[in-house]
């Protein structure tokens, strides 16, 4: 456990004094309870990161107030982090902008994805030695792969049952099922396969109506109809005229909602495997083996999002930890695999969705370049606090914005530079940009004292330069600083890096290899 890993700190009590700290006084009996509960958030944090936002956003929320408890019981202070000045100016000017927005209430909401710099402040805080943070980065691989099996297992059993063609004008049609609809349950009894789909109709009386949960398009959508044995019977269930397949899910997206948010957790998760691949030490193939097979299920996954920004973001942070952790030999051999690894994931996205990676032809792209005009056009009408967080979803007719009147979606400005000067202004991207050049530089000074010091050391932070990177690349075409999952998982990160640089200074905290 986590907190068997103590052995020094007041923040940490020593695991051979436990029993000395449960007969002491009330307030270290607290204190170490308290640690106990915060290192269950931690663990618990990282198990649902890639599979339930809602979960992970509860477990550190949980842990952080656990910490300010034991803080207030100890009557101890933090210790002064690293690049807390560009992360508070970001803050500070992020809220400026929401208390002159002209919605406030839609853009104090995305205060709180602001607030996720906690994150880093939460585990930077109270991870006292090295062997806390391989449990966490452990769990979070076997958790990334636990969530590309659940893709695998999408692609194979199947999401449901899928209405292959229906005539319109039909009695079910008209109860609102169209074609590539996919029937997930029928009566609240799940539905996979043909057979089990015409049980459950067979079952039920002929004009009984049943309750039809479906799924419909890419993000799915959840909706539900009512429906009977007749509707089915008469729109032609069991001839060419009503088809129905088992249903797989058009672009991946595994648990948490959008296939986008997950390619991008995906893309962190695989970098950070892919690192650990690297840095393992001679004799475990066993652990390579683990690592590899991670690596490569995690990078199929991500794959099957048919997300291009994600794969391009996983290849550059690979290259950019092979350039630190091997010799010259090794990268061109380790590239030279990546880049066989990764050409076919690029021409099954190409094959699938008929585009090259920069086709003017993808409406994607062509809705991108309309948000990008008049996104720089509200930048140079707004340019000191912008128009808030989320206000354009209200007055984008009045702003006149061509992506979504043409396209008739409701989105964002797919660039985090640009969406952060066009909702907070010049000033909060000067802050964030601020942030990104000194946590770069300091994670390369980092990784400079850790290189002859910690092989494990060194690889995390190598990892969380590589995701930080990564998530760069995909935030000049996505808006990826707006999904509380990434932004989540940065900010982890962030604060292992912040955890480790502070183990510099304690001789017992780097207690693994």
């Amino acid at each position: 456990m986590l907190s068997g890993q103590h052995t020094s700190s007041p923040d940490a009590l020593p695991a051979n004094n436990a029993t000395s700290a449960l007969t002491s006084t009330p307030s270290s009996r607290w204190a170490f309870w308290l640690a106990r509960a915060i290192d269950f958030s931690l663990v618990l944090f990282v198990i649902l990161l890639p599979h339930s936002i809602k979960g992970a956003q509860r477990a550190w929320k949980i842990g952080f107030l656990l910490w300010l408890g034991k803080l207030g019981i100890e009557r101890s202070r933090p210790f002064d982090q690293p690049l807390s000045a560009p992360l508070l100016a970001y803050v500070t000017l992020s809220g400026i902008s929401t208390a002159l927005s002209p919605e406030p209430c839609l853009s104090w909401d995305r205060m709180k994805i602001v607030c996720l710099v906690l994150v880093g402040v939460l585990f930077a805080q109270n991870l006292k030695r090295l062997s806390q943070i391989r449990v966490l980065v452990y769990l979070l691989l076997l958790s990334g792969l636990g969530a590309a099996g659940y893709t695998a297992w999408q692609y194979t059993y199947g999401v449901g049952v899928q209405i292959t063609h229906i005539s319109p004008g039909t009695r079910l049609y008209t109860t609102g099922i169209i074609q590539n609809d996919i029937i997930t349950a029928v009566n609240g009894r799940s539905v996979h396969t043909v057979q089990q789909l015409q049980k459950a109709i067979a079952q039920s009386p002929t004009h009984a109506p049943m309750r039809i949960d479906y799924l419909r398009g890419f993000p799915f959508q959840k909706l539900e109809t009512a429906a009977s044995r007749a509707d089915f019977v008469t729109s032609g269930y069991g001839t060419p005229r009503l088809q129905i397949e088992r249903g797989k899910p058009t672009r991946a997206q595994g648990t948490l909602g959008h296939y986008v948010v997950f390619a991008e957790m995906l893309m962190q998760i695989g970098c950070l495997a892919w690192v650990m691949l690297l840095s393992v030490q001679p004799g475990k193939p066993g652990l390579r083996g683990l690592f590899a097979g991670i690596f490569l299920a995690v990078a199929a996954a991500l794959v099957a999002t048919e997300t291009r920004a994600a794969l391009g973001g996983l290849a550059l942070g690979c290259l950019l930890a092979l350039w630190f952790l091997t010799g010259k030999k090794m990268r061109v051999w380790t590239a030279l695999v990546l880049s066989l690894l990764m050409a076919p994931g690029a021409l099954w996205i190409h094959h699938t969705r008929g585009l090259s990676w920069t086709s003017a032809n993808d409406t994607g792209t062509q809705f991108r370049m309309l948000m990008w005009e008049d996104g720089l056009r509200l930048v140079r009408e707004h340019p000191w606090f912008g128009v808030g967080m989320e206000t354009v979803r209200i007055h984008w007719r009045e702003w006149n914005i061509r992506g979504f009147i043409q396209f008739h979606v409701m989105g964002h400005f797919h660039s985090t530079p640009l969406q952060i000067a066009v909702e907070r202004g010049l000033p909060t991207l000067a802050a964030w940009l601020w942030f990104i050049v000194a946590y770069i530089a300091f994670l390369l000074r980092l990784i400079r004292r850790l290189r002859n010091r910690n092989r494990f050391a060194t690889a995390v932070v190598t990892a969380a330069l590589a995701g930080f990177v990564a998530f760069l690349t995909t935030s000049l075409a996505h808006y990826n600083l707006g999904e509380e999952p990434l932004v989540t998982a940065i900010f982890f990160f962030f604060g292992l890096a912040v955890a480790i640089d502070h183990m510099l200074g304690e001789p017992a905290a780097l207690d693994v290899e």
